[in-house]
C-alpha cells in the first residue's frame, strides 16, 4: 500500500489549548475552518480553502494525509516535549512554527510566513531593504578637475612628476612593467568580481536577515505569553529548535546572547517525519 502525505506550510492555520467541541474533529462548515483535537488536550486548525487547494494539487495520484508543522515538532520533539517547559520551533524554506509547551500540554503555537530573506521588522510582508547606496553626483563629481581652475601649466604638480621620467636608464624596466600589466585583470573581469563578491555579500545578509527575523519571532512570542495569565510566574529557560535547512548558528547565538536561553538545535529531515506521522495515523485507523 502507498500513501500519499504532505505538509501544509500555508499562512491560514495554527493551534490552541484545549479542544472547542468535544467528540467532534469539526467546526461549523460557515467558519471556513477546519480543526482537529489531539489526544482530547489541544487543537490544530487550518483554512478549508487551502487544504482544498492541496488536495487539488495531488488530485492525480490523490492525498491521504495533510500534516501540520506542530505535528511535526510534537513527534519530533516527544521525547523533550512529555516531560519539560520550553519553547519548541520548526524551521522551514518560507515559514516558521512556534510552540510552547509544559509536561505535553500545549500553552501557546503560532505560525509565521515570510518570503526569502525577508527583513524582519515585525510584519511579515516586509521585503529585504536595499543595502546597495545608490551612486551620488557628488561621488561622481569628487576627484575630478575643472580646467576653468587652472590658471597656468604651472598649477599642475603632474608636470613635476613628467621631469622625474628623465631619471629613467634602463628600458628593461618599462618591459617588466609591461608584462604585468597584461597579468592584471581586464575591467570585465573586474566587474565579474565584483558583481561575484556583490552576490556572496547578499547570500550572508540574507541568511543573517532570516534568522534575525527567526529571533525576533522567538521574542515577540514569549512576550506574548508573558504578558497572559497562563504564565503563571513561569520563565521559559529552553528553546529546541528543529531546522530543515541548516545553519541555524547565528539564530543560536542571537537567543543565548540576547536572552540568555538554552538554545538545542536538531536537523530534522521533515520527509522522513511526515512518512513516520502518516505510519502512526495508519496503525491507529
Amino acid at each position: 500500500l502507498y500513501y500519499i502525505s504532505t505538509l501544509n506550510v500555508k499562512a491560514h492555520q495554527g493551534a490552541y489549548a484545549g479542544c472547542s467541541n468535544e467528540g467532534k474533529n469539526n467546526k461549523n462548515d460557515e467558519t471556513g475552518v477546519k480543526s482537529l483535537c489531539r489526544n482530547k488536550k489541544w487543537t490544530l486548525y487550518a483554512s478549508r480553502d487551502d487544504l482544498h487547494s492541496l488536495t487539488y494539487h495531488y488530485n492525480v495520484v490523490g492525498l491521504d494525509f495533510i500534516f501540520s508543522p506542530f505535528s511535526i515538532l510534537e513527534h519530533f520533539f516527544a521525547d523533550k516535549i512529555k516531560d519539560s517547559f520550553a519553547l519548541y520551533a520548526l524551521a522551514l524554506p518560507g515559514s516558521f512554527s512556534i510552540a510552547i509547551f509544559d509536561g505535553g500540554k500545549l500553552e501557546y503555537a503560532h505560525h509565521h510566513t515570510h518570503s526569502q530573506g525577508e527583513m524582519a521588522s515585525g510584519n511579515d510582508e516586509v521585503s529585504t531593504a536595499d543595502f546597495t547606496p545608490p551612486l551620488m553626483e557628488h561621488d561622481i563629481a569628487e576627484g575630478l578637475i575643472d580646467l576653468e581652475d587652472i590658471e597656468s601649466l604651472e598649477d599642475l604638480d603632474i608636470i613635476d612628476d613628467l621631469d622625474s621620467l628623465g631619471d629613467i636608464a634602463d628600458l628593461d624596466e618599462l618591459e617588466e612593467m609591461h608584462e604585468f600589466s597584461e597579468d592584471m585583470p581586464t575591467p570585465e573581469e573586474k566587474r565579474f568580481e565584483q558583481e561575484q563578491n556583490s552576490f556572496l555579500t547578499k547570500g550572508d545578509i540574507d541568511s543573517s536577515a532570516e534568522d534575525y527575523q527567526r529571533f525576533e519571532y522567538i521574542q515577540k512570542a514569549l512576550q506574548q505569553f508573558y504578558s497572559t495569565d497562563q504564565c503563571q510566574n513561569r520563565f521559559i529557560e529552553t528553546v529546541c529548535i528543529a531546522d530543515s535547512q541548516g545553519g541555524s548558528e547565528e539564530l543560536k547565538q542571537y537567543l543565548e546572547e540576547e536572552l540568555f536561553l538554552n538554545v538545542l538545535v536538531r536537523k530534522v529531515d521533515v520527509a522522513e517525519e511526515i512518512n513516520a506521522l502518516a505510519m502512526l495515523e495508519e496503525g491507529s485507523a
